[in-house]
């Protein structure tokens, strides 16, 4: 898929998704919810698929994953699809630790807890999605800290330096605020923070906040502020 003809590349509110989940109620359950979304998100299509039947002539702006259902091996081929098209991929994780690894392995735009789910939660994730958020459950993302605060003590080597503006919108974005909230903390408009978040990702070279946070706990940029 083309960038000019994905629907979140163009703001649009119609999209196709692509469900991938190896137990069938749970396939059947949020091509149902998503069927029934209208605002802020709207489908058009829906593909729901076992991982061994993933159609490969479709083309989606989607991606919905039950990461619980699958392991992590079998998803690279779907994932890699989902990249390839430009798609934006929502992962559905399970609460164990073991769900870090998944979610450190496979690159993703979103998060949800899979036992979580509901239609609300999913149209508000989609939607975060949508302008370039990356939903996070609180579960995760202290997880995630907890791990990046186990390599505090390993030797810091080549140190990210940060304006002062930046590492001030580095901590409110570990903190979890949306880039909303973090306009309104630092009384400035939502496009600076944008332009804030991609300098600090460029220069920390992730892919994402939540890496980028994980790392910044990592090489002690926070206990800098």
């Amino acid at each position: 898929m083309d960038q000019s003809d994905n629907p979140f590349e163009q703001g649009e509110r119609g999209h196709t998704v692509l469900v991938v989940a190896d137990n069938e109620l749970r396939r059947r359950g949020l091509a149902n919810m998503l069927a029934s979304l209208e605002a802020p998100i709207k489908v058009n299509a829906i593909v729901a698929a076992h991982p061994d039947r993933v159609p490969c002539d479709r083309l989606f702006d989607l991606l919905i994953v039950a990461c619980d259902d699958l392991g992590a091996e079998s998803l690279d081929g779907v994932v890699e699809a989902a990249r390839g098209q430009g798609a934006k991929i929502l992962l559905l994780i399970g609460r164990g630790a073991a769900c870090l690894d998944t979610v450190m392995r496979l690159p993703s735009n979103g998060f949800l807890i899979q036992d979580d789910v509901t239609k609300d939660a999913l149209a508000q994730a989609l939607d975060r999605m949508v302008v370039g958020e990356v939903p996070m459950p609180g579960v995760l993302a202290n997880r995630l800290l907890e791990r990046a605060r186990g390599a505090v003590a390993r030797e810091r080597h080549d140190v990210v330096r940060l304006t002062p503006r930046e590492r001030e919108t580095l901590v409110l974005l570990a903190e979890g605020l949306s880039n909303k909230q973090i306009a309104r903390r630092m009384l400035i408009s939502q496009h600076g923070v944008k332009r804030l978040v991609a300098s600090i990702l460029t220069k920390l070279n992730c892919s994402n906040r939540t890496l980028a946070a994980a790392m910044a706990i990592r090489q002690g940029l926070l206990e800098e502020v």
